[in-house]
């Protein structure tokens, strides 16, 4: 019998809709595995059985404080799944067996998966893929892609000049990715140290997280006091790692997932500093308190504060 696997999609605002009717596309095209598939958004989303049905629900504009992890956990409450994977409303799964190979990798190994290897289609060319995908199918237009350059994908015959920066950190090698135009754009303004995350990605898609429902609810979801992305994340892994053991997804291309790039002008550096402390105190809380907390404010026992 297939395994049942929740896919939760956190969504905020309308700009970013026809990235997220590609992902919708490749999340409902699975194969091998029964998906429950649920766009975390602001208002009450219902599940999503077919394309047509997120068309019909936009989305409200986001907020100043967007507290992702209780949008996710309200989902997660309701999911269906014995596997839950928590990905991202830009990032297109181009396998059709991705999440049948997700079971089968998580469930031979006895742990949670995290950060899948990841390519990038440029933000050039998005309106060119979304024409691709309108007149041969998703499937076809994958099919179609250039992978012959490091970390990225492209229409045939052109070559797409990028900026490569491998970096050890957090006990493993990274490495970051600028387009030529955004690193350009990156170098010509001192005021933009600090705001590396709105020109550079990695070579892993670092939000996302596949593990079963109960080893989820067990360390009481994800935490809702963070209040800008790229640690929320961190947190559950960081709990995920000392509960049930975390690895790496394999760097093969079966398990490479593609980001579709835009603009990303609301990264906050405050909110990034805030999240950042917030995660160091609950390090040093350690992973047994932070759960006990975490399970309370996820059965709604106390408002964690």
């Amino acid at each position: 019998m297939a395994a049942s696997v929740s896919v939760i999609v956190p969504f905020y605002g309308t700009s970013q809709i026809q990235r997220l009717e590609l992902v919708a596309k490749s999340i409902l095209s699975q194969e091998g595995v029964n998906v429950d598939f649920v766009v975390a958004g602001l208002d009450n989303t219902p599940r999503i059985s077919h394309i047509s049905d997120l068309l019909k629900h936009p989305r409200e504009s986001i907020p100043n404080i967007v507290r992702t992890g209780g949008i996710i956990n309200n989902r997660l409450r309701l999911a269906k799944g014995e596997f839950i994977y928590v990905t991202d409303a830009d990032v297109l799964l181009p396998n059709q067996h991705y999440l049948e190979r997700l079971v089968q990798e998580s469930v031979a190994n006895e742990v949670s998966l995290k950060r899948p290897p990841m390519r990038r289609l440029l933000i050039q060319d998005f309106d060119w893929f979304y024409s691709e995908v309108s007149l041969k199918g998703l499937e076809n237009s994958v099919a179609s892609l250039d992978n012959s350059q490091e970390y990225i994908v492209k229409p045939r015959e052109t070559e797409k000049p990028t900026r490569i920066f491998p970096k050890f950190e957090s006990g493993r090698q990274k490495v970051f990715i600028a387009s030529e135009s955004d690193f350009q754009k990156y170098v010509s303004d001192e005021r933009n140290r600090g705001l590396e995350p709105q020109y550079f990605n990695q070579d892993r898609h670092c939000g996302a997280v596949f593990a079963t429902k109960d080893s989820i609810e067990r360390i009481g979801g994800y935490h809702e006091r963070f209040i800008s992305w790229g640690v929320w994340d961190a947190d559950i892994q960081w709990k995920l790692e000392n509960q049930t053991g975390m690895k790496l997804i394999p760097n093969r291309e079966e398990f490479t997932v593609i980001h579709l790039d835009h603009e990303k002008g609301y990264f906050s550096k405050p909110k990034w500093e805030h999240d950042k402390k917030l995660q160091e105190k609950r390090r040093a809380l350690g992973f047994e308190k932070c759960v006990e907390k975490d399970k309370r404010a996820y059965l709604g026992e106390e408002n964690d504060k």
